[in-house]
């Protein structure tokens, strides 16, 4: 099963971002996006998938935002899903880490 996190921010991240982000984490891979840009992946050397980022969204209740999500920080307006597909997390977590400091928000776990 995929692993499920979110980037909380009051930035949302670009494509430039996630593709900077990746150049220092996973120099080899490759960045992709489909449905005119809906979802951002990027992959390894193998083509394997290490990551994707879904569009961000404005936080309307940040209560019921904060609810979803392990130790939320006190304040976001943005919600940007991740996943890391199957097999080993750490370069999607990562990469992902890599993303969240580029926009100043912080990636957690969902319930």
């Amino acid at each position: 099963m995929p692993t499920e996190l979110v980037l909380l921010s009051d930035v949302a991240p670009t494509a430039d971002t996630i593709v900077r982000a990746a150049a220092e984490t996973h120099p080899d891979g490759s960045y992709l996006d489909y449905h005119d840009g809906l979802i951002r992946q990027v992959v390894d050397v193998d083509g394997r998938a290490v990551l994707q980022v879904y569009p961000s969204r404005p936080v309307l209740d940040p209560t019921q935002a904060a609810a979803a999500v392990v130790d939320p920080p006190a304040s976001f307006g943005l919600w940007t899903d991740i996943t890391i597909p199957f097999g080993d997390t750490a370069p999607g977590r990562a990469l992902a880490e890599a993303v969240a400091a580029a926009v100043g928000g912080v990636v957690k776990d969902r319930v």
